[in-house]
């Protein structure tokens, strides 16, 4: 009985906030979007000189059944001398009886504007499928009485300016609105917009610190905004936590594993607004592999 309940709460959470919460985990929102930023904004990956594959895993609010998990696979690559790079993303959510399933194609453009300031444009295109796994429920309810599944398509733009100090970015990484469902079980995917920025700061030779801001606007889920700072150590351990306008924390840590890989954790703290005193906060893990596909060819430590 306690399952079946646990079940159809997160259910009427979901439900009422599906175009806003679910459309935020489909579109990545993440503890660490600042080191998978492919995911937000599609123009990333010409603003970095070497080929990257990245693996993210989140666990959102521990301890509650049905609670949201996302992973995400991203990577790209730059084309020889073009100034262009070519991506490819994979994520799938769960939410109680929801899963979304995106795959997405990515190419991205850079500008050279002045001696040290480049322009960055990106496009992604793609499918994604969303099911409903309604009779896991268990309910005689003839709204969830059989198992739904749909596909739309996605399309998603970005732009960035940035040097090796700062970067600013606008995106839309899922531009299309759509309905979907039946009119008593309707699902909406609303457009998102967001705004980012960080600037790099280095302190002394050991230490630099690096304060980020993302701002998104979702119809119907007002517009809210991530305030974020990290201090790298000895160009090798990221530290840092972040603040949300909807009263979370988290903390974060990266650490340079090798001149390939970085390995990073998060942690969200359990929310009053979240069903806290029902679930021990959030987990999220990535790792990330950047190489060059020339042996020997050097790249640069990537510090957004």
């Amino acid at each position: 009985m306690k399952t079946k309940l646990n079940k159809i709460l997160i259910l009427c959470s979901a439900c009422w906030c599906f175009s806003a919460q679910v459309n935020a985990q489909q579109n990545a929102q993440t503890s660490q979007y600042h080191f998978n930023t492919m995911i937000i904004n599609p123009a990333y990956p010409a603003t970095d000189s070497a080929s990257s594959a990245t693996l993210q895993a989140r666990n959102q609010w521990m301890g509650v059944e049905g609670a949201p998990q996302t992973a995400t696979f991203a990577f790209y690559t730059p084309l020889k001398a073009s100034n262009t790079s070519l991506g490819f993303t994979a994520i799938q959510d769960k939410i109680t009886v929801y899963t979304q399933t995106g795959l997405n194609a990515n190419v991205a453009q850079k500008i050279k504007l002045d001696e040290n300031l480049y322009l960055s444009m990106g496009l992604k295109v793609g499918m994604e499928q969303t099911k409903e796994d309604n009779t896991s429920l268990g309910t005689d309810d003839p709204v969830f009485s059989q198992n739904q599944s749909y596909w739309k398509t996605d399309v998603g733009f970005g732009f960035m300016i940035f040097n090796e100090k700062f970067q600013i970015g606008l995106s839309s990484p899922s531009f299309q609105k759509f309905d979907m469902g039946t009119s008593v079980n309707k699902l909406e995917f609303k457009r998102a917009i967001y705004v980012h920025g960080a600037y790099l700061h280095d302190i002394n030779d050991d230490f630099k610190v690096k304060p980020g801001l993302l701002i998104r606007q979702v119809k119907g889920a007002g517009v809210q905004a991530d305030l974020n700072a990290s201090l790298l150590i000895k160009n090798m351990i990221w530290v840092g936590g972040t603040w949300r306008t909807e009263k979370t924390m988290g903390v974060f840590t990266q650490v340079q594993v090798s001149r390939n890989f970085q390995f990073a954790y998060a942690y969200d703290f359990a929310s009053a607004k979240y069903l806290k005193g029902g679930q021990s906060g959030t987990h999220e893990m990535m790792l990330n592999y950047r190489f060059s596909w020339k042996k020997g060819q050097e790249f640069g430590q990537r510090y957004f």
